[in-house]
Parts: C-alpha cells; structure tokens; sequence
C-alpha cells in the first residue's frame, strides 16, 4: 500500500494521511511494480486520474480491460455457500445459543472466499464485471443450490438465494455497493441484508455486512481489509456482534475479530481470532478458545454449473464468456472489444424497451418493502421485527429481495 500522497504539513497526522486522496501530481510520480506488462503502466495511471478525481460511485467507472478479475459481481452471491456442510449443520444445535454459534461459524467461513481468495498466490484484487439488468447464475454446491440475479442497474443490486432443502436451511439476500476514493485506499460500504431461515424451528435471522477497504489500490496490487460491525439477529432472540479489528498503523496483523453472542441479553459465547485464518470461540473470558473455523485447512465447494451451450443468453458465463477467455489469453485487445459489445447490445436492449415503454421486472426475485409487512406473510412480519433489532448504522435498505420460490413459501 502506497503511504504519504498530501502536503508535507500532514506526514505526520496519520488521520489527515488517510483521508486526504492524491493528486495527479502523485499518481505521476507513483512507481507501479504489479501490473504484468510495462504498456499497462500509462493506462493503468490514466484509470487512476479518473479514479481520484471522480465524485460519484466508483463502481460505475470503466477500467481497464487488464485490471478485470474475469468473474461477474452476481457470482459473488455463491460465496455464501462456499462451505455447504457448514451450512447445513446450522439447524441441527439444539439450544438457541448453539444454533447463534453454528450460524457465526457458518458465516466466518464465508468471509475467506468473499474477501480473500481472489488474492492468494501472488495473486492481487481486481474488478469484476459490471453484472447486466437481469442477468442470472446457477450453481449447485454439494446438496446446497445457489440462484442469483442483477435485480437493479441503477444502482446495481444482486439478489442471491441459498437452499439446502434436507437441511430445511435457507437464505436470501441482496447487496449493492457504494463505493468512493478515502485517502489511498477504496471504501465500500455495502447494502442490503441477508435472512437465513430455518424450517424446522420456523427460526429467521437477519444478517448485515462488513465494510470493505481496498488498500494497495495505488501500486496495483489491492487486496481487501474488512472494517466495520456485523450484527445477526434471530427472531429466538437471539444475537451475535463481530467487530472486524482494523490493522494497526505500525506492525499486527490484518483480519482479526472479536464478537460475541447473546441469548436473552446474556453473553454466552465469546469470538476472537482472525477470519482470513483461525477463527475461535469461549465460554468465557478464562474458559478455553476452541477452534471456530481454519481458513486455510477448509477448500471452497466447486460451484457445479450447466455446459455454457446450455445456459441461457442472459446467464453469466454465457454473457461474460468471451471476455473471460480473452482475459485468460492476455489478450487485452480482443477482452475490451467484447466487453463494448455486451455493453453496446445492453444499450440497444434499454433503448427498446423505452421506445415501448416497457417497465422491466425480475423474473426470480421480488421486492418485500418492510413498510409493507403488517399486511403481509409471517415471515415478513418477522423480517420487519429484526429489523427493528438491527443497528440503526448499517445500511440495510428499505426491504427484502426474497426469491419467488423460496423455501419459507413451501412449510407444507
């Protein structure tokens, strides 16, 4: 991570340091040591002056076809079932404080492949592709299948479900992005919620999400520190709170956390450790730590998908398919023309649909608004009394993605 862009007046506020953005005049001067070739040099430092100068959300700028990961933001939701039999043994706790710790456990060892594993073996953070209105991906993880969908474009919203019907285990969820330039480093704060739902004690909890800052951004080898609190709430009243710890300025660690659960306002479990590695929980501050979970003893579930000739025009590999395979070759050039014309063809397909003033809705996913929820479903009414539980900082949006066939519609 690249430290000390500003006036000279504020080497020595690290406040000021990581507030205050760089100026052209700095990105000129930056030395860059992790981009594959020296011809991405000039470009990848004329992205940057657009990046830092830039006031609206950075997620809508268009980079540079080597600074693609090759994944589609929507195919992020799948990292919520990177461990299926974790989340499967969710439901099997007896007590309503271990189900809490099951759930915890479950959730740390999402955060791995989420935050981390894009940035493993010399490997640096990238952006994904900007997912199209109505995009979708379909996976299955072990007996767990995950549906996702680009519910919004404006701002950019992906609905994601996550279903292990033995299990009686579900989850839905939907994140959007707001991101901007914070000194040297990009802060994205994340919206929406989560609500994992648990059929055989009829049980729901409401998730939000961590902050996340991508640091090394001005060298080309970002990589991803996660900020903030995260709160579950379950309708068992029920909580667990996990503050990601941030790095000190001088020496320690990334990644560590401390949390705790509660079962009727009482502290029952006690969280520490580092959820990029082991992660562990006590009874009390004097008990024995046991191990939570091992980052780096637990592979992620392959994501089983349907051949590409099988997939519909509007799923992500099918979609994003020529890009990735430019991307694998190197060959920015051709990844970049691909790119323009998906963007082109999605240009085209808005331009239809005004001209026949057509109002596009999702096909899987529908929007619950929780001011709606004393006329509604059980499990709305629940979702709007955790709500109300929620910290009043996160950003939790105005109501619920939940899929159209989700299984709390299905309690026969």
């Amino acid at each position: 991570m690249a430290i000390g862009f500003g006036s000279k007046d504020k080497k020595n506020n690290s406040k000021a340091l990581d507030d205050e953005p760089p100026s052209e005049n700095d990105v000129d001067k930056l030395s860059v040591k992790n981009l594959e070739e020296k011809s991405q040099f000039r470009e990848f430092k004329e992205f940057l002056k657009v990046v830092i100068s830039f006031t609206g959300d950075l997620s809508s700028l268009t980079c540079p076809a080597f600074f693609l990961n090759g994944l589609s933001l929507l195919e992020y939701g799948t990292y919520w079932g990177d461990h299926p039999a974790l989340f499967q043994a969710v439901s099997q706790a007896q007590s309503p404080e271990d189900r809490m710790l099951s759930i915890c456990r479950w959730f740390i060892s999402t955060l791995w492949g989420s935050y981390a594993s894009r940035c493993t073996g010399g490997k640096f953070e990238k952006k994904p592709y900007n997912p199209i209105l109505g995009e979708q991906f379909f996976c299955t993880m072990g007996d767990a299948k995950c549906i996702c969908e680009q519910v919004c474009h404006h701002p950019p919203i992906s609905a994601f479900y996550l279903e292990d019907e033995k299990a009686g285990v579900s989850l839905n969820g939907h994140t959007g992005q707001k991101s901007k330039f914070k000194g040297t480093s990009i802060r994205v704060e994340q919206v929406g919620r989560a609500v994992l739902y648990l059929k055989q004690y009829d049980e729901q909890y409401m998730l939000d999400f961590p902050d996340i800052l991508i640091r090394g951004v001005l060298t080309g080898g970002a990589f991803i520190e996660l900020g903030g609190v995260c709160t579950i709430v379950g309708s068992n009243n029920t909580k667990a709170t996990i503050e990601f710890v941030p790095k000190p300025w001088f020496g320690g660690e990334y990644n560590h956390i401390k949390g705790w659960i509660y079962h009727d306002d009482k502290v029952q479990y006690q969280l520490s450790g580092r959820w990029s590695h082991q992660s562990f929980y006590s009874k009390g501050k004097d008990s024995k730590k046991e191990l939570l979970f091992d980052a780096e003893a637990e592979p992620m579930a392959k994501r089983v998908t349907p051949p590409v000739e099988e997939q519909s025009e509007i799923e992500s590999h099918r979609v994003w398919g020529p890009v990735t395979e430019a991307l694998k070759q190197k060959n920015y050039k051709v990844a970049n023309k691909e790119k323009t014309r998906i963007e082109e063809w999605q240009r085209g397909v808005r331009k239809e649909r005004e001209e026949k003033k057509e109002v596009w809705e999702p096909k899987l996913f529908k929007f619950e608004k929780d001011d709606d929820a004393s006329n509604g479903t059980d499990y709305q009414k629940k979702n709007h009394a955790l709500r109300t539980k929620m910290d009043l900082h996160h950003h939790l949006d105005s109501g619920a993605w939940t899929y159209v066939h989700s299984l709390h519609t299905r309690k026969q």
